[in-house]
Order: structure tokens, then C-alpha cells, then sequence
């Protein structure tokens, strides 16, 4: 429950740790002062143990940063402290920044209406030290200074922290309101592809099917020997929709858009690895990353081509994957060394669903394009490039579509 709390207010503790450093350095200053000023040791040793609680707050700022923007009164005893060594010295001194950075931060943890009780308190406060330690030399000018502008500003700055505070919750609540959409974009891409997978392969299957088993009767009429042949395709054709199926549902099981790219590629391998029983090199950037449905049909393009590996490539050929990004661009490689294919052949693919065809398909439908660089005798390599998710990568994608194959 406490880390939950933290990471909402994660990014206003940010601002309310960078002002603690701010004022651990003005505690400083304020030391060097005092010192110089041969002021009482009490006083010196005051503000060091001050100085080395705020140390303590940086150093255990995942507690206390908690805290101390959710309970603004841990700040008010700061602002006392520090009226306090106003009234023992001088109301014109260090102190009076570690004042003033003090009310910065209080606004933060207040919302407009805690600001407008808070500010008059303190603008009582700083009149209060100033009857009590008045300067000893007082000019007209400084009359107006000191009891206008000193506290306008000290109230000023309060309601800065205010400003800021809601800045930054908007801010939050719009990023939250972003992975919202973001998630549930996420999900209507995925029933997209499921539903794209499922026309692809299985409906084509199941038309096929009906077509066969719609010309069986006639064919048993007019020739058994050819009714016999049909009755085999239809028979392999239901075993092909059955293996298409089964390839649907643990690809719905198997893809997580929680995983990273780079996660997804390696499990991807380990799983081939252990069915094939062939070693495989693996070099990924764990810093890769991808829209959903972009993830989903690179990590679908390498377990295609993994499979064309072994089936098409001797058991003591060698295999290295590689995931890299390249300005803006998520780069799969899978080489091998196996007999290779004519360059024709490697561009035109092979007839049928799963081949290079249907991979250069998968990766033209997300923005991006395959390459197939093969000879005989030296290997194979099937390298797909997809636009990364950085900035503007959903404008990329629609602007590289036209890209396509290539």
C-alpha cells in the first residue's frame, strides 16, 4: 500500500527531493554564517543536526519523501525551526532563504485551500520574529521591505508550491488516462490480430474442408479412385486445421504484451531450442521496444523462420539470432549456415501459407519489411526490420507502410 501511495505522488516527491538538496546547501551557507558571525555553539550544533536530518531524508527518501508530501505538518515544525533561528539572529539572513524554500515545499503538499490557511500563519510568523529581533539600523526603505515585500513574497511562494502541485497532478492524471487508452488500444489490436490469425489460417482451412467435402459424393458416383484421393486431402486438410488451431491457442497463451521484446525473443528461442535439440546463438538489446500487435508478429516471423531452419537445414547447422535497434528501428536477424537457397527462390518465396511469403506479409502489415539474403552452399539469412515504439512511431508506421516488402 505505501509503494502504491508512492508512485502516485512520485513525481512531486521528485520536485520536493530536489528542493531538500536546494536547502541542504543553503543549511550550509547558513552554518558558514554563523560561524563567521561567532554565534552561540548551541545554535551552530542546531542547525547541523537540522542539516543532518534532511541528509537523513535524502538517504531514506523512499520513507521519508512519503511523509513528508503527505503530511504537511512534519513541514510546519521546519517553518517553526526556522522563524525560530530568524528571532535568534538576524530576520535578514540564510534563514530567511531556508524560510522561503520551506514555504515552496509546504505548498506542494497543500492544495489551494490549505495555502490560504497556511500563508497568513506564516506571514504572522515572519511579523512576529521581526517585532521580536528588529534590525538594529532601519531605513525607510527597508521598513517596506521587510514588512510588505518579505512576507508577499514568503506567500507568494506558498501558493507557487500550489501551482506546481496541481501541475503536476494533472500531468499524472493525464499519463494515467494515456496508459489507460494505451491499454485498452492494446486489447483491440489483439482481438484484431486474433481475428486476423483466425481468417488466415483456420477459416481458409474450414472453406477448404467444406469445398472437398462438398465434391466427395459426386466423386464417389463418377470415380472411387479419385473419391479415394479426395478423401486423403480431406483428411490431411483436417489434420491442418487442427495443427492450425492448436498454433492459435498457444499463440494466446504464449504472448504476454507485458513482456519485453527482447523477453518474448528469448523465450521464443529456449522453446526451439528445446523441441529442435539444436543449439542457437542469441544476442538481444533489452532496450528494444515495440507496439503490441508489432511484437506479436516479429516474435510470430521468428519462430516461422526458426522452423524453416529445421526443416530445411542439416541438425549440426549453426543458428544465431540477433535483436538489435537501429535509428528508430527494430532489427531481427536469423543467419544460418545451412545449404542455402538461389536468390530467386529466397525472393519469391514458396508457394503455400507458412513460408517466406507469409512472413514478408506479417511484417508489410506492421509497418515494416523483410529481406531474404541467401546462395547455395553458405546459409541463410531472414532479417525483418519493424519501426521501434519510440515518439511519432505510429506515424513512422503509416508512413513506412507504403514500404512494404521488399
Amino acid at each position: 500500500m505505501r509503494d502504491e501511495t508512492f508512485e502516485r505522488v512520485r513525481s512531486m516527491t521528485g520536485i520536493a527531493r530536489t528542493l531538500l538538496d536546494v536547502r541542504i546547501l543553503l543549511g550550509l551557507v547558513a552554518v558558514c554564517w554563523l560561524v563567521l558571525r561567532g554565534e552561540e555553539p548551541w545554535l551552530v550544533a542546531g542547525v547541523v543536526a537540522a542539516m543532518g536530518w534532511l541528509l537523513l531524508a535524502l538517504l531514506r527518501w523512499r520513507t521519508v519523501g512519503l511523509v513528508m508530501c503527505t503530511h504537511p505538518a512534519v513541514l510546519a515544525v521546519d517553518t517553526l525551526a526556522c522563524l525560530a533561528a530568524l528571532a535568534a539572529t538576524e530576520v535578514m539572513s540564510p534563514f530567511l532563504l531556508l524560510l522561503g524554500s520551506g514555504a515552496l515545499m509546504t505548498g506542494l503538499c497543500l492544495d489551494r485551500t490549505g495555502a490560504w490557511f497556511f500563508s497568513p500563519l506564516l506571514v504572522a510568523g515572519w511579523w512576529f520574529v521581526y517585532t521580536v529581533n528588529p534590525p538594529d539600523i532601519l531605513r525607510t526603505s527597508d521598513v517596506f521591505l521587510q514588512i510588505v515585500a518579505v512576507p508577499a513574497l514568503l506567500a507568494g511562494v506558498a501558493f507557487l508550491g500550489v501551482g506546481i502541485r496541481s501541475s503536476v497532478l494533472r500531468a499524472a492524471e493525464t499519463e494515467r488516462l494515456l496508459r489507460e487508452e494505451m491499454r485498452s488500444t492494446g486489447v483491440a489490436e489483439e482481438r484484431a490480430r486474433m481475428a486476423r490469425e483466425m481468417h488466415d489460417s483456420l477459416i481458409k482451412s474450414l472453406h477448404g474442408l467444406a469445398m472437398l467435402a462438398d465434391s466427395l459424393p459426386a466423386w464417389v458416383e463418377r470415380s472411387p479412385e479419385r473419391a479415394g484421393t479426395v478423401a486423403r486431402q480431406l483428411s490431411e486438410l483436417i489434420r491442418t486445421a487442427g495443427r492450425e488451431s492448436r498454433e492459435v491457442v498457444l499463440a494466446m497463451r504464449r504472448t504476454d504484451a507485458r513482456s519485453s521484446v527482447a523477453e518474448q525473443v528469448r523465450q521464443t528461442v529456449d522453446r526451439w531450442r528445446d523441441t529442435a535439440g539444436r543449439p542457437v546463438g542469441l544476442t538481444v538489446d533489452p532496450e528494444v521496444t515495440l507496439a503490441t500487435e508489432s511484437a506479436y508478429e516479429l516474435v510470430a516471423i521468428l519462430g516461422e523462420a526458426l522452423e524453416n531452419v529445421r526443416r530445411h537445414t542439416p541438425e549440426d547447422s549453426s543458428v544465431e539470432v540477433t535483436l538489435a535497434e537501429d535509428h528508430g528501428w527494430a532489427s531481427l536477424a536469423v543467419t544460418d549456415n545451412g545449404p542455402g537457397m538461389p536468390p530467386e527462390r529466397a525472393a519469391d518465396g514458396l508457394a503455400g501459407h507458412f513460408g517466406l511469403r507469409g512472413m514478408r506479409e506479417r511484417a508489410a502489415r506492421v509497418g515494416g519489411r523483410l529481406t531474404v539474403t541467401s546462395r547455395p552452399g553458405v546459409g541463410t539469412t531472414v532479417d525483418v526490420r519493424l519501426p521501434a515504439a519510440v515518439e511519432g512511431a505510429e506515424e513512422q508506421r503509416e508512413l513506412t507502410r507504403e514500404g512494404g516488402v521488399r
